[in-house]
């Protein structure tokens, strides 16, 4: 299990809905509010929230600006 997976697991399943039609939608920003709001402390990172939607998209088959860190270094 990646830190991502890890992540994604700490999420309710209606959060979840909730990211995936904001990620599909093209929401990123609202799609991490939802994650950290959704998810007890401690919060995750910002980048590990990137992260964990990148993989989300990658699963939904979606693409747009979601970049990963490696993507950005």
């Amino acid at each position: 299990m990646s830190v991502d997976d890890a992540l994604w697991s700490r999420l309710s399943p209606e959060a979840r809905v909730e990211v995936d039609a904001l990620i599909t939608a093209g929401r990123t920003l609202q799609a991490i509010k939802v994650m950290r709001e959704h998810i007890r402390p401690p919060w995750p990172a910002l980048w590990d929230c990137v992260e964990a939607l990148q993989e989300r998209a990658d699963v939904l088959e979606v693409s747009g600006p979601i970049r990963s860190r490696a993507s950005s270094e």
